[in-house]
């Protein structure tokens, strides 16, 4: 169909239903600075969609899959069975290859609570947020910095924009930024996931990874390797999620209760020097909350 709008931000296109309305960058807002994030990562400066994609169904609303996305209390009980067995993996596993990553994400999501307390979330109008502070030590998913492949690959992005400004655009540590109401992406591990509501109880996800040019090989495949550790329908990561989804949607389909308390954090919330309203801790719910005044705003039809 045509549609009346189209707009692009560093290479990617949106559409929209409505002849008017906000700009795409008023529409994005601080967002656009995990788009930045993710391109300006790549030693060329352009990302290609590549390694074909995936997609899969759960039986739920599709509200349900972006709350989860920034939501960090729940990967230290929702994947309790996973971290328990990567610790008792030996570290003497190879440090390269789908199961190391693995291995090293399992680990991750049984961080401490007093870790998950100290990430940061931060969420800017028209219900958008993003998760930051996370996968910062060397334990974490991404390479640690004298990984050879790393090495390589930091010389190639300061060979086109220099040593200082390599180091300022690797310090920045995001993880899922939610553009709210249809995609989610990771800057850092390059890919990014489309929501597609098929009906009230019924969601599909289509995920896309990207290659940086000019970037070691491996840093592709390792994307590949995180895409299906993460999101791949054989992963342990996504089946306990999907799980928890469509119990959620059961429960929400019942008469017991009328209300779902979405307020852990309310009260303590601030506004963030960069204008954006930053969670009093990392498991404030206030993603959800900013989600969900955005969807009442449009349904309401209020300014």
């Amino acid at each position: 169909m045509r549609v009346p709008r189209v707009a692009q931000y560093r290479g990617f296109w949106f559409a929209s239903l409505a002849a008017e309305g906000p700009s795409l960058e008023e529409f994005l807002g601080p967002m656009t600075t995990s788009f930045d994030d993710m391109v300006d990562r790549s030693p060329s400066g352009t990302l290609e969609v590549a390694g074909g994609f995936s997609k899969h169904v759960y039986r739920g609303n599709w509200k349900l899959v972006l709350e989860n996305h920034n939501d960090t209390l729940h990967p230290r009980f929702v994947h309790a069975s996973s971290v328990a067995a990567a610790r008792e993996q030996s570290d003497a596993v190879p440090t390269d290859g789908a199961g190391a990553v693995q291995i090293r994400q399992m680990r991750q999501n049984g961080a401490p609570a007093q870790v998950w307390e100290e990430l940061g979330i931060w969420t800017s109008e028209w219900g958008h947020s993003f998760m930051g502070d996370y996968h910062t030590d060397k334990a974490a998913v991404a390479l640690a910095e004298d990984d050879p492949v790393q090495v390589e690959y930091r010389r190639a992005l300061a060979a086109r924009v220099g040593e200082a400004r390599a180091a300022e655009i690797l310090a920045v540590s995001r993880f899922n930024t939610v553009v709210y109401p249809n995609l989610s992406f990771m800057s850092r591990f390059r890919q990014l996931r489309i929501i597609v509501p098929l009906a009230v109880d019924r969601t599909m996800l289509v995920t896309h990874t990207f290659r940086m040019p000019g970037a070691p090989e491996r840093m592709f495949h390792d994307s590949i390797a995180f895409a299906n550790v993460v999101n791949g329908t054989g992963s342990l990561v996504l089946t306990d999620d999907l799980e928890t989804y469509e119990r959620v949607q059961r429960g929400l389909e019942s008469q017991g209760g009328e209300w779902v308390d979405a307020a852990r954090g309310l009260g303590a919330d601030a506004p963030d020097p960069s204008g954006m309203l930053r969670g009093a801790t990392g498991t404030s719910e206030v993603h959800i909350r900013n989600q969900f005044a955005a969807w009442a705003r449009w349904m309401t039809g209020a300014a």
